[in-house]
């Protein structure tokens, strides 16, 4: 009897603990992307996760996965940001094989991020089963954003013999495919153009308040 009341105590103690502490979600921004929207414009944004083994992986210095709808529309948003790593960069068409999608070739595409020519960013859908996503990506440090990962390394490198401090961000929209490519390239595209114009932003007040340089 005496064990049993100890055994039911111990997993009354243990269940008021995991309400009262619950799991740190590592995903959603706390540090130099805290100050990323959640609504960009009619796209709402809900916070998601990834396992603990993934981002032990990545090696982040902050991350953010978010899911945002906008009506029939559903878009993932996925920012991967690093401190003080000259060459620090993410290939997601690696992680899509893993999972065992099937990729089709990729090709650059160029969106509206407010400059007069526009931002060209990285496109490839991938399939699996029944999925389908369309997925677009590029890379943004100090003074570039760009498609080209080794324009990306050069400049995190410079930066890091020149002022023994750099950051970079692995940006990555996807858009799930369900009334055809076209339909989920207009939503990847139009949401992708929101981030592009809000990340410069979202940085500079990560340097304000000192995340993006200590």
């Amino acid at each position: 009897m005496t064990r049993w009341v100890a055994t039911v105590a111990l997993l009354g103690a243990t269940a008021w603990y995991v309400v009262a502490h619950p799991p740190l979600n590592l995903a959603v921004g706390r540090g130099s992307l805290a100050a990323c929207p959640v609504v960009f414009g009619d796209w709402n944004g809900t916070e998601l996760s990834f396992d603990d083994a993934v981002i032990d992986e990545l090696k982040p210095d902050d991350l953010l996965v978010r899911r945002y709808e906008r009506g029939g529309d559903l878009v993932w948003l996925c920012i991967v940001y690093h401190q003080h790593r000259r060459y620090g960069a993410h290939d997601p068409r690696v992680c899509y094989d893993a999972q065992g999608f099937l990729l089709d070739p990729e090709r650059r595409v160029r969106i509206a991020d407010g400059t007069p020519h526009g931002l060209e960013v990285n496109r490839f859908t991938v399939e699996r089963a029944h999925e389908r996503r369309v997925v677009y990506y590029w890379w943004t440090t100090d003074g570039l954003t760009t498609p080209d990962v080794g324009a990306f390394r050069q400049r995190m490198a410079l930066s890091g013999a020149l002022d023994n401090r750099s950051w970079g961000a692995f940006v990555r929209v996807e858009a799930l495919v369900e009334r055809g490519d076209a339909a989920a390239d207009s939503a990847a595209s139009d949401f992708a153009s929101r981030v592009a114009r809000a990340l410069p932003r979202v940085f500079a007040q990560a340097e304000r308040r000192g995340v993006a340089t200590q």
